[in-house]
């Protein structure tokens, strides 16, 4: 799998910045299921650190691939970026919120040796960000 991360930030509605973060690659899982070890399974690629705020991050790449019995394929990427300082939004509930996080899950019918897609910015990630900001990656996976 390869990943390009982007960090996107917004001042007053408006992008005022693009910034390629990374392109990571490496090996993910494949497993024979319905989809659903994918997902809770996936392996983590190579870190990267992004430089916010005077801290170094680290961004957090993972993916997986499914191939079920009935010809057709499932992935699932993520990354993310969680600060130390990170709180939860329902102390009760959730666990520590990310500055940024995008995923995205995905079907194709038959076993297509290579998917490409891209991840979608988690929207409350976005709206809770001070300042405004989100990533985007595009994701190829290729057996």
């Amino acid at each position: 799998m390869t990943a390009v991360v982007k960090l996107i930030e917004a001042r007053n509605g408006v992008v005022f910045k693009v910034s390629e973060l990374c392109k990571v690659g490496g090996k993910i899982p494949v497993y024979a299921d319905e989809g659903f070890a994918a997902g809770v399974h996936a392996r983590e690629l190579g870190g990267y650190n992004m430089l916010w705020k005077g801290e170094k991050l680290p961004v957090h790449v993972a993916g997986a691939k499914a191939v079920t019995k009935k010809a057709s394929s499932y992935a699932t990427a993520s990354v993310s970026v969680l600060p130390p300082d990170a709180v939860p939004l329902c102390p009760d509930l959730c666990g520590p919120q990310p500055l940024a996080v995008s995923s995205a899950e995905i079907r194709a019918s038959g076993r297509p040796r290579f998917m490409s897609f891209s991840l979608t910015p988690n929207p409350v990630s976005m709206l809770n960000a001070k300042p405004t900001v989100w990533l985007e990656a595009d994701i190829e996976i290729l057996d």
